[in-house]
């Protein structure tokens, strides 16, 4: 249960991003013996979660510090408004994607964790942790969720900022009627 400040940052919240490696996996890399990378392991109801976010108007980003063509190929395939992988200094990143989406970065809620966060989890309104971040990172956000990366983090965080915009019961009653 989120407390109230965290709710309340939430009512202001207009885009979710989120790294890949440790939050939408669960942080595992598998390598060929070619030393190729030929797939992620993504959890499906973090891509619902795009999904809601989209029809409830919360833009999505994703900034990842390792280059990865699965990742980026998953991004394609969700429709996620912007997707950047390779980034090594996330803080100057999300600042361009404010800037490019016209938000302050009041307006932007972050999942991170492990140490390459902390610098974009600094300077956003609303930060969030899986269960399995690393130490540092958990002592530093606003939320740090019961679950583990790759096990629907993005999602839990989506819920939670629809609910806290009352966008949420709406979008559940499509799929009660």
């Amino acid at each position: 249960m989120p407390s109230k400040v965290v709710s309340d940052k939430a009512k202001m919240i207009k885009v979710i991003a989120t790294d890949v490696d440790g939050v939408l996996t669960d942080g595992s890399v598998f390598i060929c013996d070619d030393h190729e990378e030929p797939f992620g392991k993504f959890n499906i109801l973090d891509g619902f979660a795009v999904i809601m976010a989209r029809e409830c108007g919360i833009k999505t980003v994703v900034i990842s510090g390792r280059k990865s063509l699965a990742t980026e190929a998953r991004c394609s395939k969700l429709g996620i408004d912007l997707a950047y992988t390779g980034v090594h200094d996330k803080q100057a990143k999300i600042t361009e994607v404010a800037n490019e989406l016209g938000v302050s970065l009041d307006e932007i809620a972050y999942i991170g964790d492990d140490l390459i966060d902390l610098p974009v989890l600094s300077v956003v309104g609303l930060r969030f942790a899986p269960n399995n971040a690393v130490n540092d990172v958990k002592e530093r956000v606003d939320h740090v969720s019961s679950i583990n990366g790759g096990s629907g983090v993005l999602r839990e965080v989506v819920e939670l900022v629809l609910r806290a915009q009352n966008k949420y019961d709406s979008f559940l009653a499509r799929y009660l009627a």
